[in-house]
């Protein structure tokens, strides 16, 4: 559903008050978009007791910096002969990095997941931690076309990746129209 980003921080409202369920919600629109969203509307988007929700959280950055300097020359080194080994300590710890933030509170608003896409990397994570009162808003550059979400859309074809059906309901997947 294509709406403004006053109209998504709404829904997003009405779907925090909700205690039980799964609690991901993706916004979609293009890089410039969502960094508009991000800067203008998002910081005005409230929780249901109307406090702001928070920044979100820059993926990218946020597992980068958990990295020893070490282990990051180890993955480095051991990237091309063991990409599954590197796959699932990343994994690992974006995991580790989603649970310490969701202790703190009980919503997460994230982005920049290009490292994500970049190693192939399952979203489970979200889904699985998005439960139990914690909510999980990911900002996402891509685009609805039919029933399929294509992310990364603006660069060229063999960037773009899809978004798994299974993730998100239809009815928690939003699309800037601005």
């Amino acid at each position: 559903m294509r709406l403004s980003g006053h109209e998504i921080n709404s829904q997003l409202r009405q779907k925090l008050a909700m205690p039980t369920g799964r609690h991901l919600y993706v916004v979609l629109g293009t890089y410039e978009r969502i960094e508009r969203y991000e800067r203008v509307a998002f910081r005005e988007a409230r929780s249901p007791n109307d406090k702001p929700l928070g920044p979100a959280l820059n993926i990218n950055h946020s597992l980068l910096q958990r990295i020893e300097d070490e282990e990051l020359k180890w993955l480095v080194r051991n990237e091309a002969s063991m990409p599954e080994t590197v796959k699932k300590q990343l994994a690992d710890m974006l995991d580790s990095l989603i649970a310490d933030n969701l202790e703190k509170t009980s919503f997460l608003a994230v982005k920049s997941l290009e490292l994500l896409f970049a190693y192939d990397m399952e979203l489970n994570c979200f889904r699985i931690r998005a439960a139990n009162q914690k909510h999980i808003l990911v900002l996402l550059p891509g685009e609805r076309v039919a029933d399929r979400i294509t992310l990364f859309h603006e660069p060229p074809a063999n960037n773009h990746r899809t978004l798994p059906m299974n993730l998100v309901p239809e009815n928690h997947l939003w699309e800037l129209s601005e």
